[in-house]
This record gives C-alpha cells, structure tokens and sequence, in this order.
C-alpha cells in the first residue's frame, strides 16, 4: 500500500522549516558584525601597543601589513644580541599577536596623518622622541563600519561604531590646545 503525505503535513513541515530559518538567518547575518567587532578590538589592542612603545620604548616601532601573510602586524628595530655592532633589524615583535580579517571583514582604508596607505603592503613607522603619525583605521563587515583613529599623544585609540563613538570610550583632549598644558595634575 502507498502512501502519500498529506496537506496538512506538508504545511507542519514547511511551517517548521521556515521557524528554523527564521532563528538561524539572524545569527549567520549577525556573525559578521561580531567577526568585525573582534577584529576592531584586536586592531585597537595593535595600535595601544604601537602608542606605548613609541611613547615609552627607546627602539623604533611599526605598524606593517604583512603581504606574506595577510596580517596586521606590529615590529621593533633589534639589534642582534650575537652582534651588536651590526646594523639593527626588524624583527616582529613577539609580544603582540598580528591580526588578520576574518572572512566576511575588510580593512577598507588606513591613513597615515591624513594620506591613505593602500595595496596589499604598508608601514607605519613610529620614532621614539618625535611626533607620531595620526593614524585611522576603517573597518567594514556586514552591518559595521568601525574606525579606530589613533591621535599622536595618545595611548589608545578612539573607536567609533557606524558614526558614534563606542561606548565607554572617553574622546582624546588636546590640553595644549584648551590652554590647559601649564595646569598642576
């Protein structure tokens, strides 16, 4: 004897696959936000890395996007401990994990005191005891546009979310710019 389904169990079915597909779609679409939103933070960590070795290192530091290995990754000018009177090298620092877009992510622009570094390889060098690029950072995925600008005597970056800063985050003052540069802590 055959048996065929029934309407009524073809409508359960469907009902039930579209109840499925109506908790799963969300998360998928909202995976890519979170991949972005994990991406911005390790950047943000980078770049707080970068800020504090050059505001309290003595070696120069950088900021280089690795074509090799398609990451953002932060190096140091060492001198080899075998030989010191060679000349230095750079070295990537060991300390700082190198970030790399998840699927889904782009690093769509950085820039450098206002000039745009683009292709598959940049740097940023900083110098110990003069004045640090501003450095900007555009984030894209899925439903996020993160920036994360990275101000000359700042130790952190600022970073905002889709056009407003991120909570928690306080804006960088300028207290020689406010007149406030002689003013007692």
């Amino acid at each position: 004897m055959r048996r065929a389904f029934t309407l009524i169990e073809l409508i359960v079915v469907t009902a039930l696959l579209a109840l499925v597909a109506a908790m799963v779609v969300p998360r998928l679409s909202g995976m890519a936000r979170r991949e972005g939103d994990v991406a911005a933070e390790r950047l943000a960590e980078l770049l707080s890395m970068f800020a504090f070795r050059d505001n309290a290192g003595v070696q120069q530091s950088a900021i280089w996007m690795n074509p090799d290995s398609g990451c953002v990754e932060l190096w140091t000018l060492e001198p080899d401990p075998e030989e010191p009177e060679k000349p230095r090298r750079w070295e990537i620092d060991r300390h700082v994990q190198p970030v790399r877009m998840p699927p889904g992510v782009e690093l769509a622009e950085v820039r450098a005191d206002g000039q745009v570094l683009g292709g598959d390889e940049w740097r940023i060098v900083g110098s110990p005891g003069s004045q640090r690029p501003r450095i900007e950072m555009r984030l894209m995925a899925q439903g996020l546009e993160s920036t994360l600008v990275l101000e000359p005597g700042a130790s952190v970056p600022t970073r905002t979310d889709n056009g407003a800063l991120r909570e928690g985050v306080r804006p960088p003052k300028d207290l020689d710019r406010m007149g406030l540069d002689r003013e007692p802590w």
